[in-house]
């Protein structure tokens, strides 16, 4: 309360000084004279400010460039320039009037300097400092005396006693009171006190008097223990009606179901009546666990999961509705607890769809409250539509296997949502609005439905496609999510070409490899040309660079494919001469583009492929094959070197000839 009272006193007081300051400033406009028929004597009395303004003493009197000419400030003898002992240096002498401000020529009188007060600011400051004679410098940066030194208030210290009497010992000693009632309960029972509508009406009682002890209490400015004791109270009423339905047959499922709903009822409305977000996670987690504390001797999957959706979507309105996020969080993920429970424990034989029809509500739920709703939060999208999509789909591929007869539904389900993502990222971008969640999901989704519709060997190209599209739009409208979606789409398809292994020339593994490789140089090519989007400023020429390896890694496999009918000493010979001539290529793109790097990227292929001859071929190969390796690369290192050093010198010009004549 206190510091509600000094935000409220600040405030008024900003409101009071921005009034003093503009009628400053429109004063200063009408330019209001200066002659000595309108300003007062010597030592009148200024008049005060207003009362509870919230001002300084010297708040009621002009200061800076307000002070000039105004009615009513005293006139004080103002340093003059060149007098002797007017405090101001030879070297600062200022010309008189306002600086900043051009001395003002009235007609038939001669302009005088000012005469009157030194302005706020521009006096001897403390130290000697005072404004240097240069027009427009503001004044109130110097030292000035007058101005308070306010220090900071130092962090109170945490209150211990406070945080462990009480805030946490109510919390763990109402625990230890239930279990003292429970067995007091148990042993007055066993001795045959209580009967079993006594022990429930009881209960009820215990409920009633728990809610009023609690509401006192808050009332009393004890909020932590009067929550616990409201929240206590819906708990032990919910085990009293659990009690005479489920343990002593008292009540019908109906009856049992209408109070179990009126209990989470009431729960719900103290809760907003005493803005409590923990009443309504309680509140919440409870209501979840009704269908499993009422006996039916036929469940049913739809009335089950319609009540779990149901009750979700209140929740999920009432923690958004009182700005509840913690609330809203449980209420999003705490629903696929009891479903799974259901779908595993229950008896709900080919009940599958009910289930996937539950998740799908809420989620088009959360959907539509991101896309429609007037206060969307950012954080709110990522956290819910994130998950949520995640679980939808953890919950799509567990309930529909792909081995199946009939009608395939999982890939159905998945281009679905993908097309309702890309929808609404399209509507989000024809109305100029941002929506980096709904591309991200469409990019999760369009990849998922590739994955899932084609099989290992085709699905690694599919998911660079989606990875490489997905990066560049990512790095187009300057979203992290978008990136980090699509590079894990992209890390998925290269790690999976990457152990792809090359048996045919025409096969799917040389599709992915090409792919890859053809992909990682657009995506080098586009991103150096939005260099300024991208926050690692050389991610281009490390691209390359992979690129130039895969390439490698590529020609090897495929140049064995097609020498794995030649000898031994035939494929080693061939292998270096196709790494060769890969070097050359690059060295002469590197020319011809005038790319430096490129240069030196062929260079080191070069040497690379000098390394492999020397440690995978020499031990294995025949002399004959050594001697013809080792001269084709002394040849075509001593060619490179003569092609790029006359290439760097170029030709010489020619020397001046003789028989020119010399000009006069």
């Amino acid at each position: 309360m206190d510091l509600e009272k000094r935000i409220e006193q600040l405030e008024t007081k900003m409101k009071h000084m921005e009034l003093e300051l503009t009628q400053l400033r429109q004063e200063r406009r009408e330019g209001i004279p200066s002659d000595a028929g309108q300003t007062k004597q010597a030592g009148q009395a200024v008049q005060s400010p207003p009362p509870n303004t919230g001002y300084r003493p010297e708040a009621g009197i002009p200061q800076g460039y307000a002070a000039h000419g105004r009615p009513g400030v005293p006139t004080q003898p103002f340093a003059q320039p060149g007098i002797p002992g007017s405090g101001v240096p030879e070297h600062q002498q200022q010309q008189s009037g306002i600086p900043g401000y051009q001395q003002q020529q009235q007609s038939g009188v001669n302009a005088q300097p000012y005469q009157g007060q030194v302005p706020y600011g521009y006096g001897q400051a403390q130290g000697g400092m005072t404004p240097p004679n240069q027009p427009g410098m503001n004044p109130y940066a110097y030292n000035n005396p007058q101005r308070p030194n306010i220090p900071m208030q130092p962090k109170p210290p945490k209150d211990w006693e406070h945080l462990i009497a009480r805030v946490w010992l109510p919390r763990i000693f109402i625990v230890v009171l239930l279990l003292g009632v429970l067995w007091g309960f148990t042993a007055a029972v066993t001795a045959g006190y209580l009967t079993e509508p006594v022990r429930c009406l009881l209960g009820v009682v215990a409920a009633v008097v728990m809610y009023w002890l609690g509401e006192r209490q808050i009332r009393s400015r004890r909020e932590a223990l009067g929550q616990v004791l409201l929240g206590g109270a819906i708990g032990v009423l919910i085990l009293s009606v659990f009690a005479a339905h489920v343990l002593y047959d008292l009540i019908p499922s109906g009856l049992a179901f209408a109070l179990y709903i009126l209990s989470i009822a009431l729960c719900v409305f103290t809760a907003l009546r005493r803005r409590s977000q923990t009443l309504i996670i309680i509140a919440t987690v409870a209501g979840y666990l009704i269908p499993f504390l009422v006996h039916s001797a036929h469940p049913n999957a739809w009335v089950f999961t319609g009540y779990e959706t149901l009750f979700s979507l209140a929740m999920v309105y009432v923690a958004l509705r009182f700005d509840f996020r913690a609330a809203y969080y449980v209420a999003i993920g705490v629903l696929h607890l009891p479903l799974l429970i259901g779908s595993v424990a229950g008896d709900f034989r080919g009940s599958r769809h009910v289930f996937i029809t539950a998740v799908f509500v809420q989620h088009a739920a959360l959907l539509a409250y991101a896309f429609l709703g007037a206060k969307r939060r950012k954080l709110d999208e990522i956290l819910s539509l994130f998950p949520g999509f995640g679980l939808m789909a953890l919950w799509i591929y567990a309930l529909y296997p792909a081995i199946g007869d009939g009608i395939h539904w999982r890939p159905l389900m998945l281009i679905a949502w993908a097309l309702i993502y890309s929808l609404a990222a399209f509507v989000k971008h024809i109305r100029s609005e941002q929506s980096p969640v709904f591309i991200s999901m469409a990019t999760a989704a369009w990849f998922l439905w590739a994955v899932d519709i084609l099989n290992h060997s085709y699905s690694p190209a599919a998911a660079i496609v989606i990875g490489t599209a997905g990066l560049l739009l990512g790095f187009r409208i300057s979203s992290y999510m978008q990136q980090i979606t699509a590079a894990a789409a992209m890390a998925y398809g290269v790690s999976q070409t990457i152990i792809l292994a090359i048996h045919d020339i025409i096969s799917a593994e040389s599709l992915s490899w090409l792919i890859l490789l053809i992909s990682l140089a657009v995506l080098a090519y586009f991103l150096r040309r939005m260099e300024e989007r991208i926050s690692i400023r050389n991610l281009p020429d490390v691209l390359m660079w992979v690129d130039a390896l895969l390439m490698i890694i590529f020609l090897t496999q495929i140049t064995n494919v097609l020498t794995a009918d030649l000898t031994f000493d035939l494929r080693h010979l061939i292998l270096s001469a196709v790494w060769a001539a890969y070097a050359i290529v690059v060295i002469v793109c590197g020319v011809l583009f005038q790319k430096l790097m490129v240069r030196f990227a062929g260079l080191a292929l070069l040497f690379l492929t000098l390394v492999k001859v020397i440690i995978v071929d020499l031990p294995g190969v025949s002399v004959a094959v050594r001697a013809i390796l080792f001269i084709g690369l002394g040849a075509l290192g001593m060619l490179v070197s003569r092609f790029l050093y006359k290439r760097k010198n170029g030709p010489a010009a020619p020397p001046p000839s003789d028989e020119n004549p010399i000009e006069s």
